[in-house]
């Protein structure tokens, strides 16, 4: 197909975005709506038709994916493979910034040379940790040292000493210093292209908005509802913030053609009020099958259901590859993917697939994938595990060293609908009866309750018999847990029965299959 041809397949909204003549342009492209489709022709357009040299058009993204499926598909609508030279800014926002450090901006203003080495997050904490040692300063844990750095300036400053010495950046680095070498440097940039605007933090939208100077273009595409790297400081308000600073014309683009009518009516009805505006959103495809949410007793039963019916979908045409197991937690991937694989199913999962890190290529074979991880991927079917009470949203620190933390209860709802709307045509959700994931209850998630009759389904999976008990529950009572101890119910609902364990903290119970039993007085 032509690229004139390809233009004009794109639907009213997609082919406004990419003929806008604004100085800057916003799009708030709503999930499934063609966001990569509408950079990738904005990009052609820009050189077919207004001839502008691919080796002035700056094209950013998060991910290593991401940012190979941009050129890919840029060589694809041009009909011809484009050169290192045209491409030498298409990339990563941190492979950028290292590309103009190199190639244009005065880097040994900063304290380097133009062959300075990268370290990768391991090795900079490794050079972290040899740095405290020599000032005597004890590291603690490796997986939050570079966090409390920030809190500690003399480790820091000679930190960053020691890697000026070696000529070295970290990932910090490379965005800072580009950022302030474009204060007195203009590259040979005439357009900025920006995929997933809303992934952005502050450092990296100061080094957007330096690389914006007149006469420079700006487009971004993205979504606010998925916004899901807090962590990060990014946010959905960066939405607003571009648009105010850079003077923006906001565009849409509200069809989805990824999900089903279902699948999206759910998603979108779990978000509730969040700091972005929702927007219109036009389901383009019919309703396909109601969203499943089924209890299991624990995480042994659930690996054997879902390697049945992966099993079974897999028998009625569904490639491995269009199957995808999503959880939130890592230590949840790594459990799930060893009990799947035992039972004969073909997985793989990359638990380092988060944003700086590389996608590493696998053989046709189910992926096993942390939400945030998904982002950006789509599969024919989708089962989303271990969503209980402690999980999602998650309520404390991991036991594992997961860094998520205590969450945004509004992030929380944006990362279940984008763990949904990666389905194309099915979503079924699990949860544990008695998980084993640390921190979990053995309950559903709160963040299901929106999802009615109309779009979702509800069932038991091989659910154990309710344990006996005895006498009538009352607030006050002393009663005893297999894996808690003794324990006094605080609290009595119409489906629940939250206990307290002292120590071990409160757990709730649901009543139809309580664990629970009266705790013998004493004599």
């Amino acid at each position: 197909m032509t690229f004139d041809a390809s233009l004009r397949a794109l639907d009213p909204d997609q082919r406004a975005a990419v003929l806008s003549s604004d100085h800057a342009t916003l799009v708030h492209a709503q999930v499934g709506s063609g966001k990569t489709t509408v950079l990738v022709h904005r990009a052609a357009y820009l050189h077919v038709v207004l001839g502008v040299p691919l080796e002035q058009i700056a094209i950013l993204t998060f991910t290593h994916r991401a940012a190979t499926e941009l050129r890919e598909r840029l060589d694809a609508l041009l009909g011809r493979e484009t050169t290192e030279r045209e491409r030498w800014l298409v990339g990563t926002f941190h492979s950028v910034a290292a590309t103009l450090l190199r190639r244009v901006l005065p880097v040994e203003r900063v304290g380097h040379t133009r062959g300075f080495s990268i370290l990768d997050e391991e090795a900079a904490v490794e050079l972290a940790v040899e740095v405290a040692r020599r000032e005597r300063i004890r590291p603690g844990r490796r997986a939050t040292l570079r966090d409390r750095l920030r809190t500690m300036p003399a480790l820091a400053e000679a930190v960053v000493a020691e890697r000026r010495a070696r000529d070295a950046m970290d990932f910090d680095d490379l965005i800072a210093h580009a950022t302030t070498l474009l204060a007195s440097t203009t590259p040979p940039i005439a357009h900025v292209l920006v995929d997933e605007l809303q992934d952005c933090e502050p450092r990296e939208l100061a080094f957007v908005q330096r690389l914006v100077a007149a006469p420079t273009q700006f487009f971004a595409v993205g979504d606010p509802l998925q916004s899901i790297y807090g962590w990060r400081g990014a946010a959905p308000t960066v939405f607003a913030t571009t648009a105010a600073q850079l003077h923006c014309q906001v565009r849409t683009l509200p069809r989805s053609y990824r999900s089903t009518h279902t699948v999206l009516v759910g998603a979108r009805s779990i978000l509730g009020d969040q700091p972005a505006p929702i927007g219109t959103l036009v389901p383009v495809r019919g309703p396909g099958p109601k969203i499943a949410i089924i209890r299991h007793h624990d995480v042994t039963a659930e690996a054997a259901y879902l390697a049945a019916r992966l099993a079974e979908l897999h028998a009625t045409g569904v490639p491995w590859s269009e199957l995808a197991v999503l959880c939130r937690l890592r230590v949840q991937v790594a459990e799930l993917a060893t009990a799947l694989a035992t039972r004969g199913v073909p997985c793989v999962h990359d638990l380092d697939e988060q944003i700086e890190q590389p996608t590493v290529a696998t053989a046709p074979a189910v992926r096993i994938l942390t939400i945030h991880a998904a982002k950006g991927l789509e599969f024919t079917r989708v089962f989303l595990s271990g969503a209980n009470v402690g999980v999602l949203p998650l309520l404390s620190r991991t036991a594992d060293g997961d860094h998520d933390g205590d969450s945004d209860p509004a992030e929380e709802r944006r990362l279940l609908f984008v763990a949904l709307t990666r389905a194309r045509d099915a979503v079924e959700i699990s949860y544990q009866f008695r998980p084993h994931t640390h921190g979990a209850f053995g309950i559903a998630s709160p963040l299901l309750l929106p999802l009615s009759t109309d779009v979702a389904t509800r069932e038991d999976v091989a659910a154990p018999a309710p344990t006996r008990v005895v006498g009538e529950w009352h607030v006050g009572q002393r009663v005893r847990h297999s894996r808690y101890g003794s324990g006094t119910i605080v609290m009595i609902a119409s489906d629940t029965i939250d206990c307290d364990f002292g120590k071990l903290g409160p757990r709730a119970f649901p009543r139809a299959l309580c664990p629970l039993t009266v705790e013998a007085a004493a004599r």
